[in-house]
């Protein structure tokens, strides 16, 4: 496996276990509810250690432009999907945004 790859791997999970945290906190009530806190404290620590390990490989700049962006874009979704929010046409307009940024920032590093 290059090296690249692995990196992109590594960026791959620190998007995922950010959007299932970001996911969760909802489910914390504030923080009063121990176990879930605890838990997204868990996905977040391995998120930003799938992060770090990432950014190693891959040049800072673009592994935060893609995490952050897809991270949005995902916790968007999530937001429409399974939370029930609606989403305007502005709303569509600035993911539609933050692809386009992340696709121009993938392809010429």
């Amino acid at each position: 496996m290059s090296i690249t790859l692995a990196g992109f791997l590594w960026l791959f999970l620190a998007i995922v276990l950010e959007v299932v945290a970001t996911s969760l906190l909802p489910k914390t009530n504030d923080f009063r509810r121990v176990g879930m806190t605890l838990g997204v404290i868990v996905l977040y620590f391995f998120c930003f250690l799938s992060l770090s390990k990432a950014m190693v490989v891959l040049s800072i700049g673009l592994t935060y432009a893609l995490w952050c962006g897809l991270g949005i874009v995902l916790i968007s979704l999530v937001g429409v999907m399974i939370f029930r929010q609606k989403m305007d046409k502005y709303g569509m307009l600035g993911i539609a945004l933050i692809v386009a940024g992340c696709v121009i920032m993938g392809l010429y590093k």
